[in-house]
């Protein structure tokens, strides 16, 4: 089958899928946006990330070419409700892909930057060709108290909305994100639920979790913890959207029943940390009971996640946290808020528990419980590593060649 993949950069695992795809015999095609490509409005590549991956691309410039003049007037009505992207503009590339590539079936990385414009072509009839969007969250959430997703104008919301019925297959990565699609007028038959993936390679995951002890140990003398420290982690971006501050809050009441517990913080050095987290955590004078790592590569993320007896999301609202599932994998349990897409998986699997988002007195009762109960800490973590199946890439790759395949046309 050959498979059109639309942005994919709206996920930095979504490379790994191509990949998968390609490996399982597919042919795997991909439209990208670039302003870099030497002042030209096209730019066609025989790889995405490298010229021998087998994974042709079609770069454009949406800044250039003669066609952003034919379209300049409908452009215009809808920028400002597409985050200043021209609409029009991108249906005439996605069309010109898809004459170049001929797909069997196109897939667009997240439901609002392409996806729109592909379905308003299906919509046109100017389009046959099927059509799965993926939705991953601030895509089709509106949060403001998180700074997290598209803010709903009323021309927002209806582009969104008008755009569902151009879309063969609806995929959101989380039930969550199912009720909205289902909220704004999707037909129930053409939503699927279908999670994003694990990127690491299993043998990796397996080889950290049967190393557990010891990477803890290296872990711990690399920051400076205890070894008797009971210690939780979190690792995001750290922006004011993940939480990090309601944990900020609730610390106090953590370290107060558990003297010794440690937090690592891992992740991007966010401006959010120094308005938000950090103050908090000062007043407090906990600092020197807070571990800050910075931003982390992988094995050392799954190493960091698998250094800790429990991992905390507490998210203001995502659509689903991929930081669970990979604390999942390498055994970790998490405490996550019922804002994130994720808490249906760990309340489903009795891998954690799932809070009241914005709530840290019940963040702190829910960390204690964990870091006082080894043996409940433990039941969690089995449970934790068969959550982390579900999100393995093999299976999520066989339900994305599903949901193109022919068997739901």
């Amino acid at each position: 089958m050959r498979i059109l993949y639309v942005h994919p950069k709206a996920w930095i695992g979504e490379y790994a899928m191509l990949v998968k795809l390609r490996a399982l015999g597919h042919d795997v095609c991909v439209l990208e946006e670039s302003r870099e490509i030497n002042g030209r409005k096209r730019r066609l590549d025989a790889g995405f990330r490298t010229s021998d991956d087998g994974i042709a691309t079609l770069w454009y410039d949406p800044r250039r070419g003669w066609e952003r003049l034919a379209t300049w007037l409908p452009d215009r009505v809808f920028r400002r409700a597409f985050d200043g992207r021209n609409l029009v503009h991108r249906m005439w590339v996605i069309a010109e892909a898809v004459r170049r590539f001929k797909p069997e079936a196109i897939v667009c990385s997240d439901g609002f930057t392409y996806a729109i414009s592909a379905a308003f072509l299906k919509r046109l009839g100017l389009l046959r060709t099927r059509l799965i969007s993926s939705y991953i969250g601030g895509d089709i959430l509106d949060i403001p108290e998180a700074d997290y997703g598209r803010r709903r104008t009323p021309m927002t919301s209806w582009m969104i909305r008008a755009s569902l019925g151009g879309i063969d297959v609806m995929r959101p990565v989380s039930p969550m994100l199912r009720d909205v699609l289902l909220a704004d007028g999707a037909d129930p038959a053409r939503v699927r639920v279908c999670p994003s993936h694990l990127t690491a390679d299993e043998r990796v995951l397996e080889a950290i979790r049967s190393a557990r002890s010891e990477i803890r140990e290296r872990v711990r003398m690399r920051h400076g913890v205890p070894p008797d420290s009971p210690l939780v982690v979190t690792l995001s971006g750290n922006q004011k959207g993940k939480g990090i501050q309601v944990l900020a809050e609730a610390w106090p009441q953590v370290v107060a029943a558990c003297p010794k517990a440690r937090w690592l913080l891992c992740g991007h050095d966010d401006s959010w940390l120094a308005r938000g987290v950090w103050p908090v955590i000062e007043r407090h004078g906990l600092r020197n009971t807070v571990f800050a790592t910075g931003r982390l590569d992988s094995p050392a993320t799954y190493e960091h996640l698998a250094a800790a007896q429990l991992n905390v999301n507490p998210s203001l609202g995502e659509g689903l946290n991929m930081v669970t599932v990979e604390a999942a994998a390498v055994g970790t349990p998490t405490v996550t808020s019922d804002a994130a897409g994720i808490a249906h998986w760990v309340g489903s699997f009795d891998a954690g528990v799932v809070v009241k988002s914005a709530d840290p007195s019940a963040l702190a009762d829910a960390i204690v419980r964990a870091l006082s109960d080894p043996a409940l800490c433990r039941r969690w973590s089995t449970a934790a590593v068969a959550m982390a199946r579900e999100f393995s890439i093999d299976r999520i790759a066989g339900e994305i060649v599903a949901l193109a395949g022919p068997e739901l046309h």
